[in-house]
């Protein structure tokens, strides 16, 4: 890194940003062009936006299609979630004990409060101050300012005049163990001046202290029974500004330990903002006051022809200010400022994602390391779990701060199985420890360990179990796992037998209480995979009857796998439980095929024993990517249902299979009803590739991103993110967000793990790269 008063030379962030035309913008002001995939010196993806903000573009109706304003790229590890926009704002996240956003927005939901302000003055010129993040920033400008973001960094660079230019780059260091990080991220400003004339310059970097739970952000705040102030401390002496947060009950409550479950967090994190530089000649200030923000001042002199430098670290701890010391100096001890394009730890972050320079094809060169980078910065270490998962993400995790559902936490794992067993291992045991002593796994918590009401009650969940168990030990081989302890839910109830004693509870719960219909397929109660399959029925009229032929077509699939894994780690045939799985699944087999017949696709459901099935008439993705699963289906009729389930909901779809041939709820055909969904998606690929591997990797590419920028250019989620789910060529949203909320302004950061999940593991298991 160069320091005051050393000759300027080329550096790859001086290079010239794009003129205003490279945005390609149609003549009706459409946003042609958003930006394109590079390549880091580490062989990292990175991408490089390159559209204007705030980001617009139309449906296929003309209308707006409600992208998000300022899109969002994810940045952190196991301690620390973060969101880098566009524009600069970032967004702190913990989500150790509860979700929670420590800089909130106080104008607008799922943002962040920061700023960055620089101004600079020579001998001949008025100051000039340069806003370099926010929606009226330089950074909103291509003509001005590039922005790339990949694997632990996101780099803006700055064309403040033809002889001064900035570089501002956010680092995120990977957590290289489970349960620790470092939670923190560093801010490297660099100015340079190639000019005649010193330069002198003053920057302010600041963060806004608003402690907000993602599960009462809808409440308006003298509206909510918890509220969150801080206090700050400043030590001017090692440049630390330390925020300490307190919760403040506002309403009668009872006293409770803060290690125990609640829908509150009782001890939110702290926050710290440090300022460093090695250059002696610069001034660093830091500041800070209660409930309004940190700051770091930093000034100087730019010489003529020189280049300065400078950090602020930003981050979260549980201690006091020396915690706070040791964090920052952690983090600023261990990057490669040599790579500080790429951000401090690009090298780090090599190491820990799959490595896919050998692999022929650039879409998934690019594309699986930076799903594999999306699940290792989603997966958040549960202090009350005591493990490390990957949460769905997206409007679940991020905007309603809760983390269901189980089975979607279950299917971001199995990648891992391969990239990261440590953590898929994880993974099971935070929802292993989720069980009751009946073999019921909830649904998922909010708050602190909190398990909230729900009117679901699941059908599918220990299915998902089998499943993710099964994979873990074929792709790891650690049948140790099955002898591990795991704690019931609660875990301060301190009860705990083996995982191969849970997974037995588990196969009962599912036997008997779940249990089969009149037809003998597994029962919805009143949710499979769809939480809103029912829509016009109420589950208190059809739980009793209704059966899942989507579930049963999953046991046949899974169970088989399940059943291998616990043979191959020494539990022999005439173990009971094996004895006891076998005669399930020959049932269940049997019952199964019987309904099907010689019928060339599953039906979806029954849902009263005096109606018929849903699906018959009509092709229901759900069920048909399981049932090209099953091991012994002959593959000359996998091949037929295929065939037929392809001409029904794959044409003339541009990125993979809607999950129905046309509405059967009379709706207009999204979501649940016609919508296109990741997680079955995966499911046709591993179907397919249990047949035709060649057809399951076409598939595979077409699902891609790369293919989903070139039938919507214009669309920002579904480029490098996306929520889970999309709507098909069914719906005026076509390619669009599956949305709940008015506005994607609200519900636009996307990331939900589903989107990186299964291509990651669709590609480990078509390469079956062990």
């Amino acid at each position: 890194m160069l320091r005051a008063g050393t000759a300027a030379i080329a550096l790859p962030w001086l290079a010239p940003v794009m003129s205003a035309s490279a945005t390609g913008t149609s003549i009706d002001g459409r946003s042609t062009r958003i930006g394109r995939w590079e390549q880091t010196r580490a062989g990292l993806p990175a991408y490089r936006y390159e559209g204007s903000l705030p980001a617009l573009a139309f449906d296929k109706t003309g209308r707006d299609a409600q992208q998000p304003p300022d899109p969002a790229f994810i940045l952190g590890n196991y301690r620390l979630t973060a969101f880098a926009h566009v524009s600069g704002i970032l967004q702190l996240l913990t989500g150790e004990r509860v979700w929670a956003r420590v800089n909130a927005a106080g104008d607008r939901m799922l943002y962040g409060d920061n700023h960055a302000r620089l101004t600079v003055s020579d001998s001949e010129s008025a100051a000039q101050a340069y806003d370099l993040v926010g929606m009226q920033s330089l950074a909103i400008d291509p003509a001005r300012t590039t922005r790339r973001f990949g694997p632990g960094f996101a780099h803006w660079g700055y064309a403040l005049s033809p002889e001064l230019h900035a570089r501002r780059v956010v680092s995120a260091r990977p957590s290289l163990s489970l349960r620790d990080g470092n939670p923190s991220l560093v801010i490297t400003v660099t100015l340079n001046n190639s000019g005649s004339r010193s330069v002198a310059f003053s920057h302010e970097e600041g963060f806004g202290m608003r402690y907000v739970p993602c599960n009462l952000q809808r409440i308006e705040p003298d509206a909510r029974v918890a509220r969150y102030a801080s206090s700050v401390t400043n030590d001017a002496t090692r440049r630390i500004a330390l925020s300490q947060t307190r919760h403040i009950p506002v309403a009668f409550t009872v006293e409770d330990a803060v290690d125990a479950p609640n829908l509150h967090d009782l001890q939110p994190v702290n926050v710290f903002l440090h300022a460093h530089s090695s250059d002696t000649a610069l001034s660093l200030d830091i500041s800070g006051s209660d409930d309004e923000r940190l700051l770091a001042r930093i000034r100087g002199d730019v010489p003529a022809g020189g280049t300065v430098s400078f950090d602020i670290v930003i981050g979260l701890t549980y201690g006091d200010m020396d915690q706070a010391a040791a964090l920052a100096t952690d983090m600023l001890s261990s990057g490669d400022r040599d790579r500080i394009d790429d951000g401090l730890y690009s090298g780090l972050w090599a190491t820990q994602l799959p490595d896919m320079t050998q692999e022929q094809n650039p879409v998934f060169r690019t594309e699986m390391p930076w799903h594999a980078h999306a699940l290792e910065a989603m997966a958040t270490y549960s202090a009350y779990f005591d493990e490390t998962f990957v949460p769905q993400g997206t409007i679940y995790t991020y905007e309603d701060g809760e983390n269901i559902s189980n089975r979607d936490n279950l299917q971001a794992l199995l990648p891992l199985c391969y990239s990261n067993p440590p953590l898929a291992k994880s993974c099971l045991r935070h929802v292993l420890k989720q069980t009751t002593r009946q073999g019921e796994i909830k649904r998922g918590t909010s708050g602190f360990g909190y398990m909230p009401p729900s009117i679901y009650k699941e059908s599918d969940a220990q299915l998902y179990m089998f499943m993710a168990v099964g994979e873990y030990l074929r792709v790891t081989r650690d049948h140790a796992l099955l002898n591990e302890r795991v704690e019931f839910y609660p875990v301060e109830g301190n009860h705990s037998e083996t995982v191969l004693n849970v997974l037995k509870r588990h196969f009962v719960y599912l036997r008997d209480e779940v249990g089969t219909g009149e037809h003998g397929l597994i029962r919805i109660l009143n949710s499979d995979w769809s939480d809103s399959f029912f829509h016009l029925y109420s589950p208190n009229l059809t739980a009793a009857s209704a059966e899942s032929h989507l579930n049963s077509a999953m046991a046949l699939a899974i169970l088989p796998r399940f059943i291998a894994g616990l043979r191959a780690a020494g539990i022999g045939q005439d173990d009971p439980f094996i004895a006891a799985l076998s005669h399930y699944h020959d049932d269940l087999s049997a019952a199964y095929m019987t309904d099907l017949g010689d019928r060339t696709f599953s039906a979806r459901a029954y849902l009263n024993g005096g109606k018929p099935r849903y699906g018959v008439d009509v092709v229901c993705l759900e069920p048909q990517g399981f049932l090209l699963q099953i091991p012994d289906l002959p593959e000359p009729r996998k091949a037929a249902i295929y065939r037929v389930v392809k001409e029904a909901t794959f044409a003339p779809e541009k990125v993979g299979f809607r999950i129905r041939e046309k509405p059967i709820f009379g709706t207009s055909g999204g979501g649940e009803d016609g919508g296109f969904w990741f997680a079955l998606e995966g499911q046709m690929v591993l179907g397919v590739s249990s047949f035709d591997k060649a057809e399951a990797e076409k598939l595979l590419e077409t699902m891609s991103f790369h293919n989903f920028a070139k039938e919507y250019p214009d669309y920002v989620l579904g480029r490098w993110t996306h929520t889970d789910s999309m709507q098909s060529s069914l719906h005026p949203r076509e390619g669009l967000m599956n949305y709940w909320k008015p506005s994607l302004e609200e519900s636009g950061i996307g990331y939900c793990s589903h989107p990186h999940s299964w291509p990651l593991y669709n590609y480990f298991h078509l390469r079956d790269v062990r």
